[in-house]
């Protein structure tokens, strides 16, 4: 690798830390400041929920101006702001439907940043192959864990307010690392031609759709880990401090395979991974519900590697080698947005299967692996039919 291609990894994975660092103050410490505003677990559940659901709406249509003259430099850059205009202002309110507007602006901003940071590397991958996707979103993935274990002692020794300082300012991070790595240009335009080529330019392949789908479900499975694990671990009599390790073990074996498997984005279709990670989807989840002990349980958590980074990768792979390079931020924010809605759908139903049936809760998340593993197989019987469609978005 030469020089600079290795600076560009460099800042290429600063963007991506820099974003999940404000995630690692977000998702495990912004409850504990609504819950230090006097606001009922109801209401704590509802404002939680807020952001998947605007992910839902709003992903796709802000990553297509990605593709137009707007960009994605621009883009990131006024998420970023957004997030810094909003959070000070959570300061201020003083009555909780205040909060839940304010919530839902800070959504609408972040909702295009993590999804605009992979759009941002894939298509620097394809534009230099001697970069790493792997290296680069792995990350990412090391700045969060990092970033929980910081954020706890820290709201431990200043309180909930620290969280909402943080949160403030981390997106500067976001923007100094955006202008640094994220060029300033705009898309290429579609067909001289207007009448030849727009619409075949535009439009995504059937198999990319398809392949969306399969990518969605398979991530949207985790939905009852994400609400029911720590729970569950617990009543399994685990104490909380190996349920840490669980997590962090998770992470760990995420990181790995973003290492080792990450050049597959960029060099392949990504099918492979899918069908991986979908398969490995059945597996843990099924025998996760069957209360296993200790051991059986860690390598269930190590699985982890498969049913979420070998599927992101191949998801992204599958984008940089099959979505049109007019339609890759659309495609992108499409992906974003079924993502989102397939993890709201199991998050909300596995808390009344948790409610009703314990530990069968995770089993009703082998399915979705299944639904996954399926649409997979038709992806590659179609990609077999038609091969020359492999590669088209480079």
């Amino acid at each position: 690798m030469t020089f600079p291609t290795r600076a560009l990894e460099i800042r290429l994975g600063a963007l991506q830390a820099a974003s999940f660092v404000s995630h690692g103050v977000y998702l495990p410490f912004f409850p504990l400041w609504l819950q230090s505003k006097a606001l009922s677990p109801t209401l704590i559940g509802l404002v939680v929920a807020i952001p998947i659901v605007v992910r839902i709406i709003a992903t796709a249509p802000l990553l297509s101006l990605a593709d137009r003259a707007f960009g994605a430099r621009r883009l990131l850059i006024a998420s970023h702001m957004g997030q810094m205009a909003c959070f000070p202002l959570l300061l201020l309110a003083d009555n909780s439907l205040t909060i839940v507007g304010l919530v839902a602006l800070v959504a609408f901003a972040q909702a295009a940043i993590l999804p605009g940071n992979d759009l941002v590397s894939t298509n620097a991958v394809q534009r230099h192959p001697g970069l790493h996707y792997g290296r680069i979103r792995g990350i990412g993935s090391v700045a969060y864990f990092i970033t929980n274990i910081l954020a706890g002692y820290l709201v431990g020794a200043f309180g909930p307010t620290m969280v909402i300082l943080a949160l403030t300012f981390i997106p500067v991070l976001g923007i100094a690392a955006t202008m640094a790595s994220v060029p300033d240009e705009v898309p290429d335009r579609p067909s001289r031609n207007p009448g030849k080529g727009t619409k075949a330019d535009l439009a995504l392949p059937g198999v990319l759709c398809l392949l969306l789908v399969a990518g969605a479900v398979t991530q949207g499975s985790h939905g009852a880990l994400n609400a029911f694990g720590s729970i569950y671990w617990h009543s399994l009599g685990f104490s909380d401090s190996v349920i840490g390790y669980f997590w962090a073990v998770g992470v760990i074996a995420e990181v790995l395979v973003f290492v080792f498997l990450g050049r597959a984005v960029g060099r392949s279709s990504g099918v492979w991974l899918i069908l991986l990670g979908s398969a490995a989807t059945i597996v843990r989840f099924s025998l996760m519900s069957l209360q296993p002990g200790l051991a059986v349980s860690l390598l269930l958590q190590i699985m982890h590697s498969l049913t979420y980074a070998a599927t992101h990768i191949g998801t992204m792979a599958a984008l940089a080698a099959l979505a049109p390079m007019r339609a890759r931020g659309r495609a992108q924010g499409i992906y974003g947005s079924l993502a989102a809605l397939t993890t709201a759908i199991s998050t909300i139903g596995s808390g009344m299967i948790y409610e009703q049936a314990g530990s069968l809760v995770f089993a009703a998340m082998a399915p979705l692996g299944a639904a996954g593993f399926i649409l997979m197989l038709m992806v590659i019987r179609m990609l077999k039919a038609q091969p020359q469609r492999a590669g088209s978005g480079g």
